[in-house]
């Protein structure tokens, strides 16, 4: 078969080099000319003009448009700024020029059907306008790259005439031009450039690639668009902003690239994913964009990031209608590679190994500063240490700490075979690792002709975890081909093939949930004190908390499989002109398996036996589940599209069919025979069985109609009638439509004293519903049973119990938001300068929520129903340049973007401040506001705080405003009439989100350097590792806990120590609010491409090596963050984020 294959492919590489051959000739010879075609003159062509302080171009311009004549000039010599004035009716164009030249200080030469414009300095006296037939000169020359490759293909030609040939296969090409014409050399992707010949007969080119988008071709909903007729609110970005990086999923490519798509990192376990947003909160019960690739919902964290071709975001209802139900917060459209005409193969390799560092690593407390702090803060409540740290205790504390051969552990002086442990350690030292591996390998194969094209692809991802006591790994292999063939011309073939298996084996949890996935190894009841081990070697225990370092070891493991395979088959047909039909069919199965297995883990006396285990291990027990998921998509659509004069229009319609069969079954037993075989054949305890499945389906019609007139007026409108079995039969359906126009200024006649300096200026205005079928469950409207045993004996078993069903809302149907959005995109300066603004507004409403409360006597709770709404208000900004000369090439990209949120309607009577209240703005953080640190008890006494904390207040306690002036620090009742002393002290929602991006190129040398953040956010951490030592003592203390108040040290960020009780600490409040604005590098990366002569020797057509750096450095108003929490997380408990070094190359043959 692979001897085949290769044979077919060496005989496409034959067939596409002779086509091309071929074709060069033919192009040649349908372009030479002879000789001088009888044309007329300049003074024998006739026209009518009126312009008044019109610039020299918009004369061009003018000229061009009524005449067959084309100006020919040297940019950078003319001044097309310069302003003429000239009205005079059926008027030859040598009088017009001659006019103009009294006022431009030009001459103009006509040389066949060009007129060539050159300065003529007043002093000089020769002829300002001139008719020439010059004698023919034979020009031949090579056109190469700006890495002197040569590029063939490239058209040199003559405007305006039949003269101009091709380059040929190594970049040559000859050509008999008049003497004094212009030729223009272009080719797609590359900046045209204009020559005026002379006498000479040897011209050589090297082509620029092209700055400008103005010709950007962008995917929308079932097709595509110029970047420049778009109307409405799109970004996109190309396969360089995912490629050469050390990233392991879309997510961590995107972040900061797009403006208001907001992308969140919430863990740095391997095989992490990212979250998606577009622009801004969504509905009070979640909502995330739509995520397409290649017009399939799929899972994106588990693509191959260098298989994406490019991206798209449609963030408004206009662009995003025509996905109806599941596009009301966005959509995310992906498009992979696929195969290009090439006379051979094109094969590439790439591998990348990096080594990741967590961001933030949490440290505790040591034992003395554990010791110092309990103590203090025993002493100041009850008068005495803490009752755990005796005389003989500390002695032994302080013993070990100063020599580390003393005993971490002694026998307990009132139970001679229990441990107390007098240790130091290190707990985030031991648990994890400073640094672990990341490297990704990928190679694809990708060609074709002009019936077949392909492209294939191989990568292979391995992954490490941070866990310096367990072995986590994480791989991910990835297979892609996409495949086309051209029946007939007007039939055309396609098959889309990706693979996607991950395997992840990492900690297990238990039934406490002390070991969540997700979380740091390290957890927050390990003190300083407690050793790993006693001193006889075993495992140190202390109670029923467990010592993770054998947890960890020992424990057990949770492992998880994914096999995720996608086939795609697709069927285009252009039965008559301008009209193409599409067929796509989809079938996805995902399966995936989970074993979940841990063993008892035994505790210890000091004899050495065994005390007995850890309650949350015992019985030991596995379980396995598995999930299948089986999805099918059809999507069938057409377009028609035509231009009659000045009327451009494209018509297309379609229908999408989309079901979702999910099956899950898992078993469980306990009690294994052998503890370190986790197989349930082995096990003797009591059998767990259990499985569920649901079905999901839409459907829906679309279509979509695009008008533009003359290239100035542009109108687009898409209506999606869509169902969803997750609502009643009568109100399952629903029409989404949006309208969206745009204005061409840079096309208007008035705009040419502009457009010497705009290459672009476009208006737009959209309006649009849209959907949201995002409820809970797939079955939301019908009432249904729940079973299950019961925990008592009826007969000597525990009987099947079904529980009656909850109240549902007979009218449940679906949230509609409503969009607005107003944008202007501008292209300046010769496409250098680009920009684009967008400002918005989106109106959710009948958002599910609780309905009116329900008497008591019913003894149920309220049904969900349509009956809450909230707005959302924001703007996004796109700024970019590219500049380029001869060796380098530099340009910048700055996003920027914000939006807030506001509830408009909901019930909630009473007006309670922990609840959602109309005028409400999402993110709001309640809480009192710190004065400062009681410095003598009189102070600390002077108000009641009694609502707030029980404990007698003293010195070093914490200060509070009072609000409401009534001599007592309170929450009041909780409500907004009462709220207390408490305020609005903060707002947790990502403010002024900004990217700026840079890239640079010289000679062969390549550098990308990304900023991203957050310029306004605050954060309220509530968990165990940070203020957590206030209200519990069996609570990890965090180290910077150890600047608190005493006398000696009254400036202290926290307040006297506490053993527990400390609910004023922790309640949320403006001293602790954390300022959650970060600047972070993102990305830096510098590569060499090796140059041609050297890699062609050795067979490469090009060899790539660069170095990178993923969140390399940043600065954030995070108290002490390092310790803390990472600005894009909500604390120390989260798997840490890593920063990324890494070394990469890339091969193409």
């Amino acid at each position: 078969m692979n001897k085949y294959i290769l044979r077919q492919l060496i005989m496409v590489s034959k067939r596409l080099f002779y086509g091309f051959a071929i074709q060069l000739i033919f192009c040649t010879v349908l372009l030479a000319n002879t000789g001088n075609a009888q044309r007329k003159t300049i003074d024998e062509v006739k026209v009518s003009l009126d312009l008044k302080e019109k610039t020299l171009l918009r004369f061009f311009k003018n000229i061009e448009s009524k005449t067959d004549f084309k100006f020919t000039y040297n940019d950078d010599k003319i001044m097309l700024n310069q302003r003429i004035s000239i009205s005079q009716e059926n008027i030859s164009v040598y009088k017009v020029l001659e006019n103009v030249a009294r006022q431009t200080q030009l001459s103009f030469t006509q040389v066949n059907g060009n007129i060539h414009v050159r300065t003529n300095p007043r002093e000089t006296r020769t002829e300002r306008v001139g008719i020439a037939e010059l004698a023919d000169v034979q020009v031949t020359g090579k056109v190469v790259d700006q890495t002197g490759e040569p590029l063939p293909g490239v058209t040199i030609a003559i405007p305006g005439t039949t003269i101009g040939t091709a380059s040929d296969i190594d970049g040559n090409y000859s050509l008999t031009v008049p003497e004094g014409s212009t030729l223009v050399y272009s080719f797609i992707g590359f900046q045209s450039q204009r020559i005026v010949v002379g006498q000479q007969t040897i011209i050589n080119i090297t082509l620029e690639e092209e700055i400008g988008a103005l010709d950007e071709v962008v995917v929308t909903g079932f097709g595509t668009q110029k970047k420049e007729n778009l109307t409405g609110a799109v970004s996109s970005v190309s396969k360089e902003v995912l490629e050469n990086r050390p990233i392991t999923n879309i997510g961590q490519g995107l972040q900061g690239q797009i403006s208001n798509l907001n992308i969140t990192q919430n863990t740095g376990t391997p095989g992490g994913g990212a979250t998606f947003n577009v622009r801004g909160f969504t509905s009070i019960n979640g909502g995330s964009p739509l995520i397409l690739v290649n017009n399939v919902p799929m899972d994106v964290n588990l693509i191959n990031p260098n298989d994406i071709e490019s991206i798209s975001v449609l963030k408004d209802a206009a662009s995003a209608a025509i996905y109806g139900a599941r596009a009301a917060y966005g959509v995310i459209l992906i498009t992979t590679k696929s195969g290009s005409k090439s006379d051979k193969p094109s094969i590439s390799l790439s591998f990348n190994t990096a080594v990741n560092t967590p961001v933030v690593q949490f440290e505790g407390m040591d034992a003395l500063e554990r010791m110092n702090y309990m103590n203090t803060a025993n002493i100041a409540r009850n008068g005495v240490p803490y009752y755990q740290f005796t005389d003989v205790y500390q002695d032994k504390i302080i013993a070990h700490y100063n020599d580390p051969t003393q005993p971490s552990a002694f026998p307990d002086p009132q139970n001679s075979n229990i441990w107390l442990m007098s240790g130091n350690t290190n707990w985030a030292k031991e648990l994890m690792r400073d640094s672990y591996p990341m490297s990704q390998y990928t190679a694809s194969i990708t060609g074709g002709d002009d019936r077949f094209d392909y492209y294939t692809s191989l990568n292979y991802l391995y992954q490490e975890g941070i866990n310096k006591q367990f072995d986590e790994k994480y791989k991910r292999y990835n297979f892609m081909t996409n495949l086309n063939y051209k029946i007939t011309d007007w039939a055309k073939i396609g098959t889309k093939i990706s693979m996607n298996n991950s395997n992840h084996i990492f900690p297990p949890n238990n039934s406490t949930n002390h070991f969540p996935e997700g979380n740091s190894p390290f957890q927050w009841h390990q003190w300083g004190n407690w050793p790993v081990y006693f001193p006889d070697g075993n495992y140190a225990s202390n109670g029923s908390v467990p010592n993770t370092v054998q947890f960890y070891r020992e424990a057990g493991h949770r492992k998880r499989e994914i096999q995720d395979t996608w086939l795609t088959g697709s069927l285009q047909l252009t039965p008559i002109k301008n009209t193409t039909i599409n067929f796509e069919y989809t079938s996805n199965i995902k399966n995936t398996e989970e074993e979940d297995y841990y063993k008892k883990l035994p505790m210890y006396f000091v004899d050495g036996s065994v005390s007995g285990y850890y309650p949350f291990t015992n019985p030991s027990q596995v379980t396995k589940s598995n999930y299948n998921d089986k999805y099918y998509v059809l999507n069938a659509y057409a377009d028609y599209a035509n231009t009659f004069g000045k009327h451009d229009i494209k018509i297309m319609g379609g229908f999408n069919q989309e079901n979702l069969d999910s099956r899950y079954f898992y078993s469980k037993r306990e009690n294994l025979t052998v503890e370190s075989i986790p197989f349930m054949n082995l096990a003797y305890g009591e059998r767990y069985v259990g499985d569920a499945a649901s079905q999901y389906a839409i459907r829906g019609a679309f279509t979509r109609f695009n008008y533009n007139y003359d290239g100035r007026y542009l109108l687009e409108f898409n209506g999606r009638y869509d169902g969803s079995s997750k609502f009643p039969k009568a109100d399952r359906f629903a029409f989404f439509p949006s309208l969206s126009l745009g204005w061409r200024i840079d096309n208007e006649e008035f705009f040419g004293n502009l457009d010497s300096t705009f290459d672009m200026m476009k208006v737009r205005l959209s309006y649009g519903n849209l959907g949201n079928q995002n409820v809970p469950g797939n079955y939301p409207y019908i009432a249904t049973f729940s079973a299950g045993t019961i925990n008592y004996l009826l007969n000597d078993d525990r009987p099947l119990t079904v529980y009656a069903p909850g109240l549902v809302s007979p009218t449940l149907t679906w949230e509609t938001v409503t969009q607005r959005n107003f944008g202007m995109d501008f292209t300046l300066y010769q496409n250098r300068l680009n920009a684009s603004f967008d400002v918005y507004r989106r109106d959710t409403k009948n958002m599910l929520t609780r309905s009116q409360t329900l008497p008591a006597v019913l003894a149920e709770s309220e049904p969900r129903e349509n009956a809450a709404d909230l707005k959302t208000t924001g703007w996004d900004l796109t700024v970019g340049w590219r500049q380029q000369s001869s060796d380098l090439r530099w340009g910048v990209n700055l996003i920027f973007s914000d939006y807030t949120s506001e509830i408009t309607r909901f019930s909630n009577p009473v007006g309670l401040i922990s609840d959602y209240y109309e005028g409400m703005q999402i993110g709001e953080i309640w809480g009192y506001t710190t004065t400062g640190i009681a410095q003598t008890d009189a102070e600390a006494q002077e108000l009641d705080h009694s609502n707030l904390v029980g404990l007698e207040r003293k010195a070093g306690d914490l200060l509070f405003a009072d609000l409401d002036n009534d001599g007592k620090i309170s929450p009041g009742n909780g409500t907004l009439d009462n709220p207390g002393d408490r305020s609005i002290i903060g707002n947790n929602t990502p403010r002024y989100s900004f990217g700026v991006k840079t890239d640079l190129q010289w000679k062969n040398f390549d550098l990308d350097i990304f900023f991203q953040g957050v310029a306004k956010r605050d954060v309220w951490l509530s968990n165990n590792f940070w203020l957590g030592g206030y209200t519990s003592e069996w609570n990890a203390h965090n180290k910077l806990l150890s600047d608190f108040w005493t006398p000696e040290n009254p400036d202290a960020y926290f307040p006297r120590p506490m053993v527990s009780g400390g609910s004023d600490v922790t309640a949320v409040q403006t001293r602790f609010l954390q300022n959650a604005s970060y600047l972070r590098l993102k990305q830096l990366t510098l590569g060499y491409t090796l140059p041609k002569a050297l890699t062609q020797r050795a067979k490469m057509e090009m060899v790539r090596v660069y170095v990178s750096g993923n969140n390399i450095w940043e600065v954030t108003g995070i108290h002490e963050y390092k310790n803390l929490s990472d600005p894009e997380m909500n604390g120390a408990q989260y798997y840490p984020i890593y920063r990324s070094f890494s070394l990469g190359a890339n091969i193409n043959f």
